[in-house]
């Protein structure tokens, strides 16, 4: 069984474990044999896998003070939080300063150690020298103090200590693929600018987890973003599934 009250593993962290992407990352990473603890903020709200590499910890990613010694034992930390469980209907209150005090708290907790944090396909810079939130036809203005909030994340990454990456995922996020169709096999990593094809691109959340695995493994992507596409793409530099 999962174990909440063992100290944390020298192996990953990841805060946010309990939603889509932070429980698909949590998967790839035990697959590969990792000790993983995972930080949720009400664990019984939560179904994580039964394995004996996981640890589960309470914790909030906004009181990275409160989970020093749970971090001490972590030798990566993955960033998968949200403040909202799907879209809001106001910004009303909403701090655009959520994600770049959270890192500013991580960086005081782990400083110099590797972060690998989710980021938003809105923020991505394309090769015609726009960024995707700039298309009004593709990302609604309405959730631009989101799309704020992580670059406001990014100029924080880099006034830390921190070998961090932010690896984005495509504007098809989550997208299954069609019957009859394999799943990704494999992805690539594409460094900014990117194009709007592949920043419109679907992938599933098992192969995104998948780069955020190899990224806390063997990382190559070091104090940058890359935009994480489908294998089944043309190829460009980055890392092959």
């Amino acid at each position: 069984m999962p174990s909440s009250d063992t100290p944390g593993p020298a192996g990953p962290a990841v805060l946010g474990a309990g939603g889509r992407v932070g429980s698909a990352v949590v998967n790839a990473l035990l697959r590969r044999g990792h000790d993983v603890t995972a930080i949720v903020r009400n664990p019984s709200r939560h179904t994580l896998p039964d394995a004996p590499g996981l640890r589960i910890r309470q914790g909030d990613a906004q009181r990275p003070d409160l989970l020093s010694e749970t971090l001490r034992g972590a030798g990566a930390v993955v960033l998968a939080v949200t403040p909202f469980s799907g879209p809001p209907q106001t910004f009303d209150g909403f701090d655009r300063d959520y994600y770049a005090t959270i890192v500013s708290g991580l960086d005081r907790a782990m400083t110099g150690r590797r972060l690998v944090c989710v980021g938003l396909t809105a923020t991505a810079r394309l090769d015609d020298g726009t960024r995707f939130l700039d298309h009004p036809d593709r990302f609604p203005p309405f959730l631009a103090p989101f799309a704020d909030a992580h670059l406001r994340a990014t100029a924080a990454l880099r006034d830390t200590t921190l070998d961090w990456a932010t690896l984005i995922p495509p504007a098809g996020f989550g997208t299954l693929p069609p019957a009859g169709r394999p799943a990704a096999s494999g992805y690539r990593l594409r460094r900014e600018p990117v194009t709007l094809a592949d920043a419109t691109s679907a992938l599933d959340h098992a192969t995104f987890a998948e780069a955020v695995a190899d990224e806390i493994a063997s990382p190559t992507v070091h104090r940058e973003r890359a935009l994480v596409t489908s294998g089944h793409t043309a190829e460009t530099a980055g890392r092959p599934g």
